[in-house]
């Protein structure tokens, strides 16, 4: 055993033998059971409902303020039949806001709505949560929340993420006294223990803006929060009890028929070319083999892009960009293939012919083993300071993933990542990872994976570019690596200390993932204050700063910055950030750029309950890294996004991102240009909705528009018709722009699920 093996061995050793547990009180509530006739889910609460029900008040404001009653008073209603969870809410308001808006639109935080939620831990193991929301007017949002890893800031940042598509039916009202809303929950949509008895932990929660308070968005629980317990999984204080409920396993059956036809032009004098209209067809399967045990499979998946991404500016960038998954599959089920070292990322499998996969969860255990079989997949290439892509042709693919909850203060995972090319080549990738906790405040957490790779000879990269002692192209070389990443942390009611470690070899590769730099050693410190002040202008108040130094694996001195954060939560649900950083060093190939500095602004508010507005300025030094020789310019950036809510129904959302670098010694530019963006929708109900979308990219003269209609009545069942049409710039003489079709598609997409 190395001497590296030996430490990292010791420290987890230290780790696995010093947890402390932490308890919180819970309450205990056995809810009624009710025959489903006497319930009718319509938005209305009945007294009758209400004699029967377990009656909960929503009395603690946890943000801004900390554990104090409550300004308005919300009650929650429980109880359940042989099939169902039944939840209803009574919020007494004296405003409120709210929209009619598709299933899992975030719009319903950011806007600052009125919206309650449940939150179910039905293992009680503090492994994960389920989240089940919805506004007044019944607009779901459902969320899974996990022990959040890493710094960030957005939901991420809280372990949060609106990716499992659960089955749930809510509606609600606006009343005179304010809303109600009610939720029928089935049992078959929700893992637990595999049992008739259940006993969950669970929280219930509203949020909602306070007039009195000048806009600000409070929220407030069934149960306390202990700011310095740094588990914020562990603190669900309501337990309830429902007795012989019938255990239904789910069997879905998704068939789905899809049709487009699509022209392309490859010359400006061209006419559009127009394909044969395609028609497919496929067959989604979903079952569960016990409740704790699910599979999933998909024979010729239509994994079509509907949503459009917004695109991301990318002139200056020397890696690949990362693109958010939207696709349903991929998304279910999967938070435990989440790793800092980004070693998966479900992109990756690009265009399957089949795909499946199996999650089990035992007591105290999670196993998921996905595969698939992809017919075009794409290739990254990682090296020091650039990233190389290409796509290959078709290849076999299986994740296994194994995690095991020890105790509530320590998990422990195994992964396998495989991919093996029809071309002869592969990726193997294996790893190990944990998170523990070691007093109320502090968590050590670690991810170590090994690779072992052989390339296909292929043409798939074409550079002469090298890493190590190895090409970039393809051409049958076998190298091996590993990554290591850890951090030990400590989180109070006001602090946040992060030391974090990165360490990625030069042969180290993860076809599965999205790693996009390799051979560097990074080390950073990072120490935050938050006060929730709750005072008339100022409700939060964070400051922060990090300082990262990095070496290479020649133990090269090439990067080192320090930065530092200010953040302002005040009136008018508005957050100003800003963030300096400066650059004591900074490599790029063989040039040494030092002593520059940036600069970045963003603030979010509402000045009127009709708009929310996104903002964001930037400035100071940034390198050309696109440039034959890299030079350092002067850097201007921003964006702004008005998001404006016309009627219940109906928002308009338009936005610009510009961005330039001029060089230092003269007037020339680097790059300069803009990407803008138009998004319309009107939302008829909850499921049914069309849109249109626009956007110009002027860095490459690009129109591009897509009209779409979707209906959409639960989670899986689906309607689309819609169209994208890209227009590019064709310059008749040198002052007139002439913009013509390039491409054109129109595409219908029907899904529908049905159980027998």
């Amino acid at each position: 055993m190395n001497k590296k093996s030996l430490v990292e061995l010791l420290v987890l050793t230290f780790f696995l033998f010093t947890f402390l547990n932490s308890h919180t009180q819970v309450r205990t509530h056995t809810l009624s059971k009710i025959s489903p006739s006497k319930i009718k889910i319509d938005g209305i609460i009945t007294e009758e409902e209400i004699e029967e029900s377990k009656i909960f008040n929503l009395d603690n404001e946890i943000s801004p303020g900390y554990n104090i009653p409550s300004t308005y008073k919300t009650l929650g209603y429980m109880l359940y039949s042989d099939k169902f969870l039944y939840v209803g809410y009574r919020a007494f308001r004296d405003q409120v806001k709210t929209s009619v808006l598709p299933r899992d639109d975030f719009k319903m935080f950011t806007s600052g709505q009125d919206m309650v939620s449940i939150q179910i831990d039905a293992f009680g193991d503090a492994r994960n949560w389920v989240g089940l929301v919805a506004n007044a007017l019944g607009s779901q949002l459902d969320a899974s929340r996990i022990e959040p890893r890493g710094v960030g800031q957005g939901p991420d940042a809280e372990g949060w993420s609106a990716e499992s598509n659960y089955d749930y039916e809510t509606v609600g009202r606006v009343t005179d006294f304010g809303y109600e809303v009610e939720f029928k929950i089935p049992f078959s949509s929700i893992s637990f223990p595999n049992s008739k008895n259940q006993k969950w932990k669970i929280r219930l929660t509203t949020r909602y803006i306070e007039k009195n308070r000048q806009g600000v968005f409070v929220e407030s629980n069934t149960s306390r929060l202990d700011r310095d317990n740094a588990c914020k999984l562990c603190q669900l204080d309501d337990e309830i009890i429902m007795n012989d409920i019938e255990i239904e396993k789910s069997f879905n059956l998704l068939p789905y028929i899809s049709s487009n036809i699509s022209g392309s032009r490859d010359n400006y004098n061209e006419k559009l070319n127009y394909s044969n209209p395609e028609l497919n067809y496929g067959l989604g399967l979903n079952i569960d083999i016990t409740k704790n045990v699910s599979f999933e499979a998909t024979l010729n998946p239509d994994f079509s892009q509907v949503e459009a991404d917004v695109t991301q500016i990318d002139v200056n960038s020397p890696t690949a960009l990362n693109y958010p998954e939207q696709r349903p599959f991929f998304n279910r089920g999967i938070r435990s293939l989440d790793f800092s070292l980004d070693v998966f990322y479900s992109r990756s499998i690009n265009n399957p012919v089949f795909a499946s996969k199996v999650i089990a969860q035992p007591s105290k255990s999670k196993i998921l083993i996905l595969t698939a079989i992809d017919d075009d997949t794409p290739i990254l290439v990682p090296t020091k300071y650039k990233s190389f892509s290409g796509v290959g042709s078709k290849s076999f693919n299986n994740i296994i993933r194994y995690q095991n909850v020890i105790s509530q203060n320590a998990e422990i995972g195994l992964t396998s990542l495989y991919k093996k090319f029809n071309e002869g080549g592969f990726n193997n990738v294996i790893g190990t990872d944990g998170l523990f906790t070691f007093s109320k405040f502090w968590k050590f957490e670690y991810e170590l994976f090994y690779n072992l790779s052989k390339e296909s000879n292929a043409d798939w990269i074409d550079t002469d570019e090298k890493f190590s002692n190895y090409t970039v192209n393809l051409d049958g070389e076998s190298f091996n690596g590993s990554a290591l990443y850890t951090t030990l942390r400590r989180d109070t009611e006001n602090w946040s200390t992060r030391i974090r470690y990165f360490d990625i070899s030069p042969e180290f590769r993860s076809d599965l993932g999205f790693i996009v730099e390799n051979n560097l050693k990074r080390i950073s410190f990072f120490q935050g204050y938050t006060n929730y002040l709750n005072k008339e202008l100022i409700k939060r108040l964070s400051l922060s700063s990090r300082y990262e130094l990095e070496y290479d694996y020649s133990n090269n001195y090439t990067d080192s910055k320090i930065e530092g954060y200010f953040t302002i939560a005040s009136v008018l649900d508005s957050t100003l950030f800003y963030n300096y950083e400066y650059n004591f060093l900074n490599s790029y190939l063989d040039k040494e750029f030092r002593n520059y500095d940036n600069h970045r602004f963003t603030l979010n508010f509402k000045p009127y309950k009709f708009v929310d507005v996104i903002s964001g300025f930037s400035f100071g030094k940034d390198i050309a890294f696109r440039e034959e020789i890299p030079d350092l310019g002067q850097r201007l950036n921003y964006n702004l996004t008005l998001d404006f809510t016309l009627t219940d129904n109906f928002s308009i959302k338009p936005s610009i991102n510009y961005s330039k670098l001029r060089k230092i010694q003269s007037d020339e530019y680097f790059f300069n240009g803009y990407i803008s963006r138009l998004d319309i929708r009107y939302q008829f109900t909850s499921f049914l909705g069309v849109r249109f979308i626009s956007e110009y990219n002027n860095f490459s003269e690009e129109l591009f528009f897509q009209p779409l209609i979707s209906w959409r009545p639960n989670a899986d069942t689906i309607f689309y018709l819609g169209g994208n049409q890209n227009m590019v710039n064709e310059f008749l003489d040198y002052n007139s722009p002439h913009y013509r079709t390039n491409s054109t598609q129109l595409f219908l997409k029907f899904q529908y699920l049905i159980k027998p």
